[in-house]
């Protein structure tokens, strides 16, 4: 999974950007793998993501950084924001060489619109 220090700096600039000038708030990978199962670090692979919410939104690094934006459902899960003028979050998944997941994170405020 060898990504460089370049790699994670590229993503925490993604992040700042995206965001533009609202509060970005992380929330802790452990939340979103809780509330969307399929979704773990070392196990899901970058194929079941596409099969199971579409093309992302924004995508980086030749596909190994992808960006959706979505929604904090009433029920607490995720879902794909389907009103572009709704709150967007976005949630960032970084893929390694072998299309495993390495890291994700759930960014509220997010994406712009």
């Amino acid at each position: 999974m060898g990504y460089s220090s370049f790699t994670y700096i590229l993503l925490l600039i993604l992040l700042s950007s995206i965001a533009g000038c609202k509060t970005v708030i992380a929330v802790d990978p452990l939340t979103i793998a809780g509330r969307e199962g399929f979704i773990v670090d070392g196990r899901t692979q970058k194929q079941e993501i596409l099969e199971r919410l579409g093309q992302a939104q924004k995508s980086y690094e030749n596909g190994a950084i992808l960006i959706y934006h979505v929604q904090m459902m009433r029920d607490g899960r995720l879902g794909l924001r389907q009103d572009k003028h709704s709150q967007c979050d976005a949630f960032v998944m970084v893929f390694g060489d072998d299309g495993v997941l390495t890291r994700h994170s759930y960014v509220k405020h997010g994406c712009n619109h």
